[in-house]
């Protein structure tokens, strides 16, 4: 971990408990039900793939932590 500032995993540890892991959770419930309709509808598809970047979120969080990452894992 040479060279590496230790207060990114800190702040990446923040963030994904306070707001990827509740985010996520509130997505996950939403594309559960919209992934039935996503064969009929385009517009469902795209949405659902917007959710799918959002529930994916904490793991990408979780590599920025392990990497002490500098740059801030965004969701998109």
């Amino acid at each position: 971990m040479s060279g590496k500032n230790p207060l990114f995993p800190v702040l990446w540890l923040i963030l994904l408990v306070w707001v990827a892991w509740p985010v996520a959770l509130f997505c996950a419930g939403i594309w559960i039900i919209l992934q039935p309709f996503e064969a009929c509808f385009q517009f469902i598809r795209k949405t659902n793939n917007f959710l799918e970047k959002l529930i994916t979120w904490p793991r990408d969080c979780g590599k920025a932590i392990m990497d002490c990452s500098p740059n801030c894992p965004a969701p998109y």
